[in-house]
């Protein structure tokens, strides 16, 4: 074997891997972090909730003592892509407790904006968000995971599924990536 055959080819291997250079600021770098710094928008908390427009969602509690509801039209998404909606429970003895609260779908994040009662609610605020443990079986772990969010796209899921959802008492059907809604 000759090797002076090869020589060619070597030459030409080490000038291309010596003109590459991994840290050259101008080369694309697509694992780079979004430098888009986010920011919440203004919002108008409701002073209420409407009680004849409550939609009921299961949340499975072994003493069965409450009953969850979500005010049908408070569950919207805004420019910010945060869900906020208010959220209704109701002992049964028939004590109300109500809260205006957002996810933000995707990066697991909580936020009580006020709590109140059926006569109102009274704005939190210094409220800040909040990381949701996962796996639980609170009402907040139930909107987020099988609900309000969808798991695979990290965006809020449409009001109309959520709705049927929580009429058929089952999970939001959540369909495969890059599928239309």
């Amino acid at each position: 074997m000759k090797p002076m055959r090869y020589l060619p080819l070597c030459l030409l291997l080490s000038t291309n891997l010596m003109a590459y250079d991994p840290l050259d600021k101008e080369e694309r770098n697509d694992y780079r972090q979004p430098t888009e710094t986010w920011k919440e928008e203004t919002i108008e908390i409701p002073s209420h909730f409407r009680a004849d427009n409550l939609q009921e969602f299961n949340v499975q509690d072994p003493t069965d003592r409450f009953q969850y509801f979500i005010e049908r039209d408070s569950l919207k998404t805004g420019e910010d892509r945060v869900t906020r909606f208010i959220v209704i429970i109701r002992s049964h003895r028939g004590a109300v407790n109500s809260s205006y609260e957002g996810f933000r779908c995707g990066l697991r994040e909580h936020k009580v904006y006020a709590y109140g009662n059926d006569k109102g609610l009274t704005p939190m605020p210094d409220a800040e968000w909040q990381v949701l443990p996962k796996g639980g079986n609170d009402y907040k772990t139930v909107l987020y995971e099988d609900l309000i969010c969808n798991m695979l796209t990290g965006k809020a899921n449409p009001p109309d599924a959520v709705f049927r959802a929580m009429r058929d008492d089952r999970l939001v059907d959540t369909p495969f990536i890059g599928s239309e809604r």
